[in-house]
């Protein structure tokens, strides 16, 4: 088979929404989103389909951005992840920290890990996006501080802010629902930016900080 004419066969959940909930009959015109930039313009054909032509994606930002996410509630973090994925996030990172409520062990871990993979797809198909994010967990603040790392602060007093539009990948890391530790404030350092004067939500902290960084580039 030519190239252009490639068989792909769907996930079964897909069978299911383009048959059941779309509605679609077998030559219907789909698009495949497969990763790497670009779209596959396809043919469906039930439980496969045929592809019969690439085209370019251009709907990624200029510069990476990476969502550090202290350990909310599960409801909290499908939408930080939702809404990180459609502004644009490259890639998520959630980790524990001094004062996270919620402690998940390794298996719920991975059974969540499956549930934010979903979401991400969803919402990357959602919003037309050419690259899915990738979401892991890693083992608290000081792995995802770097060079690059701005860290909203409730500490007052603090003047910086985060640049618009940034100019660079950068990696923004959003607090716990109960603030950060007095030990992490000093790690933290002169990373801590504000968003202004407002109290924010975790979830509504994430989605500012995304659009701020990501809406413009």
């Amino acid at each position: 088979m030519a190239q252009e004419e490639a068989e792909i066969e769907l996930p079964k959940e897909e069978v299911h929404k383009l048959h059941d909930v779309l509605r679609l009959r077998a030559g219907a015109q789909i698009g495949i989103v497969p990763g790497d930039g670009t779209i596959w313009r396809c043919e469906y054909r039930g439980k496969t389909a045929i592809r019969i032509g690439i085209e370019p994606l251009p709907s990624e930002s200029k510069y990476r951005v990476t969502l550090a996410q202290a350990m909310p509630r599960a409801e909290k973090l499908e939408e930080v992840v939702r809404m990180g994925t459609e502004l644009g996030v490259a890639e998520f990172m959630i980790f524990d920290s001094d004062r996270t409520v919620v402690r998940w062990d390794e298996k719920k871990k991975a059974d969540r890990l499956v549930r934010l993979q979903s979401i991400v797809r969803e919402s990357a198909e959602q919003s037309f996006r050419a690259i899915l994010p990738k979401v892991s967990f890693v083992a608290g603040l000081k792995a995802v501080l770097g060079e690059f790392a701005y860290v909203l602060s409730e500490v007052e007093g603090v003047a910086a802010t985060l640049p618009r539009p940034i100019a660079s990948d950068v990696t923004l890391v959003i607090g716990p629902e109960g603030g950060w530790s007095p030990r992490e404030v000093e790690m933290i350092g002169d990373r801590a930016v504000t968003l202004g004067p407002r109290v924010l939500r975790v979830d509504t902290a994430a989605a500012a900080a995304c659009a701020i960084a990501l809406l413009n580039n």
